[in-house]
């Protein structure tokens, strides 16, 4: 194809279980301009079979040394001829309307760069496991991606000139490339979640699953991932300060919030508004919503004294009235 709207990119290494209802569901998707470019990268398991048998002139098919997801991606950006990118993994299903709805977002608000969705993540044999809906709040999503990323990978549309200007996945990263590339591009308003599953993730069964195998080097990069993104809004923080003021979110390295994750909180949340521009109204909600959140796991901490809840509920008070 020539000049499609949309380029759907999977890289493939193996994995022939799931693939040709990954292929199925992208070939049978309501909107129909893509191509659909396949990285095979390096699979020692034969998928021209599987890739041949569609007879379907928008399937676009590399053959590649083993490179890893990472390169993969971007060698598929470096040939995709798509206004859009949509990203697909090899194991999931788009559901029938996910590549429509998605480019309507795109299509209809030329400051986006990035349309995200609500998916269900499911078991080996396609039963739900869990739903997962994601933050709507654009100021908020943005606040809570300094901490850890909150985006399906395979659930994202991208402007394909936006992620080439942001400097592509970063080459050195093998895991947590996406949360990296996210965190780069992201602004206050350039990116959305449509409030509607249009995606089935596949979790697999321990040791199956790439991500979960290598969860450690996974762990590692989004973390130092995170301390970028917490100390471009308050250079003081120190790596110690980012894991304290992360508890709030994320239990890593802190099994609970402290009174210093709270004391922490207005400089980190000055410095997020100043870098984003966001001001009055939206910051006013924004500090509420941190307060809230401090608030609450506070209250359901087992960890902490009486004494310190109550200091974290009177610093984080006077956060919401900021």
């Amino acid at each position: 194809m020539t000049n499609p709207k949309i380029t759907v990119l999977m890289s493939v290494y193996n994995g022939q279980e799931f693939l040709d209802e990954a292929i199925q569901s992208i070939l049978s998707q309501t909107f129909g301009d893509f191509e659909f470019l396949i990285i095979d990268d390096g699979s020692t398991e034969p998928l021209d079979h599987l890739t041949r048998g569609y007879k379907d002139n928008r399937i676009v098919v590399k053959r590649q040394e083993n490179k890893g997801l990472t390169r993969s991606l971007n060698k598929g950006l470096s040939l995709a001829q798509g206004e859009y990118v949509a990203r697909m993994d090899a194991d999931d299903v788009s559901l029938l309307n996910r590549l429509e709805k998605q480019a309507h977002e795109l299509d209809s608000d030329s400051g986006l760069d990035l349309v995200g969705c609500f998916f269900d993540i499911v078991d080996g044999q396609g039963l739900f496991v869990e739903r997962k809906e994601l933050i709507t709040d654009p100021v908020y999503r943005l606040w809570r991606l300094l901490f850890h990323n909150n985006y399906g990978h395979g659930t994202v549309m991208f402007r394909k000139e936006s992620v080439l200007n942001a400097g592509l996945y970063d080459a050195n990263l093998l895991y947590a490339q996406d949360y990296d590339l996210w965190s780069r591009l992201s602004t206050k308003n350039n990116t959305r979640i449509i409030p509607e599953v249009l995606y089935h993730y596949r979790l697999l069964e321990a040791g199956q699953q790439v991500s979960v195998k290598n969860y450690d080097v996974q762990l590692a990069n989004a973390l130092r991932v995170s301390d970028r993104n917490l100390m471009a809004c308050n250079p003081k923080l120190s790596k110690e300060d980012c894991a304290e003021v992360r508890a709030l979110y994320w239990k890593c390295g802190c099994d609970s919030i402290s009174v210093q994750t709270v004391e922490l909180l207005p400089d980190l949340l000055e410095g997020f508004c100043r870098r984003f521009g966001i001001t009055n109204e939206e910051k006013s909600k924004l500090a509420q919503n941190a307060a809230v959140d401090a608030i609450s796991e506070a209250e359901e901490s087992q960890s902490l004294t009486l004494i310190e809840k109550k200091q974290i509920v009177d610093h984080a008070s006077s956060l919401a009235r900021w």
